[in-house]
């Protein structure tokens, strides 16, 4: 939150101080003033500005508009100073890199679908709270849920351009972001039969079909991300597992395992004549197939993320394993804490991943291309 100030013999001399973005105290000297009705200001000093060199600034500007009624402080400052949305995201995106983020695909991709076309041309001292809130309203009517992801962004651009200059305040900063319940849903018995059941029939009829019927049993088989299983390559299976050494929680240099069962080691091993494809699925996604499976299994509202969900959910249920047990198999971060104080043995993983097979393929038989 920034603090504003009037200097003592000038009220027109305003103090601006805050905390930016990386704990660092900022002080800021802005003149305000009146040119053709509106009210205006002008930069000028800073913390390392003595207050009367500003106030010797401010009076010298004061007395060429009290001489000259056209003249504007701010005139010659408008071209040099102004950087567009567009160019502050660049800024950001650089930040994002530097810190080796791996949401930065999924920041540009929002940034350029639905933040860029309202504001990306613009100069970001120019966007308003009323434009972001009109914008915000108009989205939601989408898509709540990108609205606020989309929200955030904003907020953070806006945040950098302050750190540069380019802004004052944070017109993003009141708008509030709409309340979201966590899904919990997992498939029913009654689904899973059904999945498996449509699963095998579209391959047994389209073969060419097997790298997304095998990435989709993969996903129930592990438990693991979508993305981890996409980036997989055939250099990271070691047999009973897979180790990655880039993953979403990476940021302490561990590898990620993604313990595999007899059930997925069977698929890993169906797809053995594709390793010319340098990844193992060697696809990125199975959406469509899957788009399509769970319509005819009648759980539209079932996504592929859910998959992981039901993981969980039949692994501290059926199977009966503990929580950071299931923890450790999934790659759960906020597990970390409690793993410095208990380390699980590789041959527990092992011996959990196959229980939750069995317990996931109970009563069902693996088609002849996974045996």
């Amino acid at each position: 939150m920034k603090k504003i100030t009037s200097d003592k013999l000038n009220q027109s001399i305003k103090q601006v101080a805050w905390t930016n973005s990386k704990g660092q105290k900022q002080i800021s000297y802005y003149l305000k003033y009146t040119f053709n009705g509106k009210r205006r200001s002008i930069k000028i000093g800073n913390a390392a500005t003595p207050i009367q060199t500003v106030r010797k600034i401010a009076s010298e500007l004061q007395a060429k508009m009290l001489l000259d009624n056209s003249f504007d402080p701010l005139a010659k400052n408008d071209s040099s100073k102004k950087a567009t949305t567009d160019e502050v995201f660049a800024k950001y995106q650089q930040q994002l890199e530097m810190n080796n983020r791996k949401t930065i695909q999924e920041y540009v991709r929002l940034y350029e679908k639905d933040i860029k076309p309202s504001f990306g041309h613009l100069p970001i001292d120019t966007i308003s709270r009323g434009d972001v809130k009109s914008w915000f309203d108009e989205l939601s009517l989408r898509s709540k849920y990108t609205a606020n992801r989309c929200l955030t962004i904003l907020k953070t651009v806006f945040e950098i351009a302050i750190d540069y200059e380019y802004l004052e305040t944070n017109p993003a900063s009141r708008i509030k972001k709409h309340a979201e319940v966590k899904r919990t849903r997992h498939y029913t018995p009654e689904e899973k039969l059904n999945i498996f059941r449509e699963l095998f029939r579209r391959l047994d009829e389209d073969n060419s079909l097997l790298h997304s019927v095998s990435f989709i049993l993969l996903l129930i088989f592990t438990g693991a991300r979508k993305s981890e299983l996409a980036r997989a390559t055939w250099d990271d299976w070691h047999g009973d597992y897979i180790e990655l050494k880039e993953h979403k929680t990476d940021k302490d240099g561990k590898t990620r395992k993604i313990w595999l069962n007899s059930q997925s080691r069977s698929v890993i091993q169906a797809l053995q004549g594709e390793k010319k494809k340098k990844t193992i699925l060697g696809i990125k996604n199975p959406k469509r197939l899957w788009n399509s499976v769970k319509l005819a299994c009648n759980c539209k509202d079932l996504r592929l993320h859910d998959l992981r969900h039901s993981f969980g959910t039949i692994s501290t249920n059926a199977a009966n394993i503990q929580t950071l047990q299931t923890g450790e198999l999934m790659g759960h971060k906020s597990l970390s804490i409690m793993q410095r104080y208990q380390h699980i043995e590789d041959k527990t993983s092992k011996e959990n991943i196959e229980k939750i097979g069995n317990e996931i393929l109970s009563g069902i038989n693996l088609p002849t291309t996974y045996q």
